[in-house]
């Protein structure tokens, strides 16, 4: 497929052309939001009905780079706590299980969440379906005054890029994220990577 290089909002759009020819799959940058514009989201989330809900629907989705369906599937007795950190068992794409690591803050709000609730160890955290997410992120994303098109799987490659800017380690994101392919990985390292340079560029004066 021919890809083209779109900015909005300073963050990467892939469109079906380019005057360079073909990029390799590799080489393909990955549309994402960023963390500004997530937060933003949450923020909006907040005012709407299940607000304390959508908002961390959002959060987790992002923080943890999960696939909507894995958010969709948690429950209370997916939280463990491994050497006294904070983790959740998913179970992830091929039904493969793995253990990622959560945030200290947001593992708190989600015990909050989880308490207030009155949750047992089988009720689902999101127990909405996979449409219904989609169509508050949407809004919230409408909410929050981001003028381009939002759907659940650029929260978690938002959520990888922030990590991977956070740890610059591309096998452990490669592990969190559960990729059985390095390559796909490395795509959200190239996005970084240009990312960065555009930052560093801008400040070149003439």
């Amino acid at each position: 497929m021919n890809t083209d290089l779109v900015t909005t909002n300073q963050n990467p759009e892939i469109v079906n052309r380019t005057p360079y020819g073909k990029h390799s799959d590799n080489s393909r940058l990955i549309s994402f939001l960023s963390e500004s514009e997530v937060n933003a989201m949450a923020a909006a989330a907040k005012t709407m009905r299940a607000g304390d809900r959508n908002e961390l629907l959002i959060l987790v989705t992002f923080q943890l780079a999960l696939r909507i369906s894995e958010t969709l599937q948690l429950t209370k007795q997916h939280r463990v706590f491994m050497n006294g950190k904070p983790r959740l068992a998913i179970l992830g794409k091929g039904n493969k299980p793995r253990i990622v690591a959560v945030p200290e803050v947001l593992s708190y709000r989600l015990g909050d969440f989880i308490g207030s609730h009155n949750m047992g160890d089988t009720d689902k955290l999101f127990p909405i379906s996979r449409q219904r997410a989609w169509r508050i992120i949407k809004q919230c994303a409408v909410k929050a005054g981001i003028d381009r098109r939002v759907y659940c799987h650029l929260l978690r490659h938002g959520g990888a890029i922030a990590r991977l800017k956070r740890s610059g380690n591309p096998k452990s994101l490669q592990i969190h994220l559960g990729h059985s392919d390095i390559k796909m990985t490395m795509r959200y390292l190239s996005t970084l990577q240009l990312m960065e340079s555009l930052e560093i560029e801008d400040k070149v004066k003439f």
